[in-house]
């Protein structure tokens, strides 16, 4: 069994009252277990004033998490805020890493996960996982790195972002250090009860007419039923224009033959040559659909992702990729307010993310991790 703790914190130019806050509503002393690990989400600068390190040196447990552009936590819902949510427990134990991402992380990865999970029988019931933003490899790559050298053990989490224009802030957490190039991970051992979902596109947004990806390299999407991907969206009746009109607006959709639910895919701009930069791996001979999503889209899924309050004890943590954050457009507080009203005051974080990461059930029931695009992905922990 595993109890669940949150609590946040606005002080972000008094690192010593951000501490105090925070360890007050924990209380650790009175509520922690055995074994207990922390996961944090907090706006960016407060790295820069010095609060993101003193809250973690005045936790008695080891902390991960990311930086993001908005939270929400116990009723609260804020730019400006820290929050942390503790799991602590007598039968469960807690181990963290950072892996320095680099040309060589394939090596990095196998090291990092195998001390990770420690080279004894036991084997981690789940992963908590944040990326870096990084220019040198997809976090697809990353992510299939890992499923290799654990053997498929589920991985939840996100990618970092932040408030600036180019998400030059954007940075993972480990005990108080803001990394910008290193994966963050926490291993949890034992038997925990814990459940995933995912809210992409409602079904019907997504055109019936599907293709087969023909061509592609890593995350370029290179042609669709032997075209060009420019030449078939025009063949399809949609234009340039329409799709480059917002981050997101018109995501393409992965069918694997895995049998899980479809993935999400956003599109972040065409080539000269016709191609589509998309924000994960576009496997060849996957099937393809194409879909649509507004700010009606983002609420509905979400609430119907999130379902009912916890169980008394347990926390939700539900990530969502900035692109939903970006069409709600001047109502960007809406989507974290369907989280508060699922959820109430009960422990978890809401956060958004470049992209996400979760696992999905194919059609044997066997959890696969993906990497998400256009998502919110939620982890139901007790």
């Amino acid at each position: 069994m595993i109890k669940t703790i949150s609590a946040v914190t606005r002080e972000i130019d008094d690192p010593q009252a951000a501490a105090a806050e925070i360890v007050a509503a924990i209380s650790p002393d009175r509520n922690l277990m055995k074994n207990s690990l922390g996961i944090i989400s907090c706006f960016s600068e407060f790295e820069d004033t010095g609060a993101l390190k003193a809250v973690c040196d005045a936790l008695p447990f080891e902390c991960v998490g990311a930086t993001t552009c908005m939270s929400a936590s116990v009723g609260e819902i804020d730019q400006v805020i820290l929050a942390v949510t503790v799991l602590t427990s007598d039968d469960c134990e807690f181990k963290t890493a950072e892996l320095a991402i680099a040309e060589d992380y394939a090596a990095v990865i196998g090291e990092g996960i195998a001390a990770l999970m420690g080279g004894g029988e036991k084997k981690p019931a789940a992963f908590m996982s944040y990326f870096p933003m990084l220019n040198i490899i997809s976090g697809d790559m990353v992510l299939e790195e890992i499923d290799r050298a654990s053997g498929g053990i589920p991985l939840f989490g996100m990618v970092c972002t932040d408030h600036s224009v180019d998400y030059s802030g954007s940075r993972t957490i480990h005990n108080g250090k803001a990394l910008s190039r290193s994966v963050v991970m926490a291993a949890i051992f034992g038997a925990p009860q814990i459940t995933y979902s995912v809210a992409s596109a409602d079904k019907s947004r997504i055109r019936s007419q599907k293709a087969v990806i023909t061509a592609s390299s890593g995350n370029i999407l290179q042609a669709v039923n032997g075209k060009t991907v420019l030449d078939y969206l025009s063949e399809i009746g949609l234009g340039k224009d329409e799709l480059s009109a917002g981050v997101g607006a018109v995501p393409f959709f992965i069918y694997h033959r895995s049998g899980t639910e479809p993935v999400a895919r956003v599109v972040y701009s065409l080539t000269p040559e016709g191609y589509a930069i998309c924000g994960g791996a576009m496997p060849e001979n996957a099937v393809l659909g194409i879909g649509h999503i507004d700010m009606n889209d983002v609420l509905t899924t979400t609430r119907q992702t999130l379902g009912e309050t916890p169980a008394e004890g347990g926390c939700v943590l539900c990530y969502s990729c900035i692109g939903r954050y970006m069409v709600l457009g001047a109502n960007n507080t809406a989507e974290a307010e369907r989280y508060v009203g699922a959820v109430g005051n009960a422990p978890g974080i809401f956060a958004y993310s470049s992209s996400e990461i979760c696992p999905l059930p194919d059609s044997n029931g066997r959890l696969r991790n993906f990497f998400h695009n256009y998502t919110a992905v939620v982890c139901r922990i007790k």
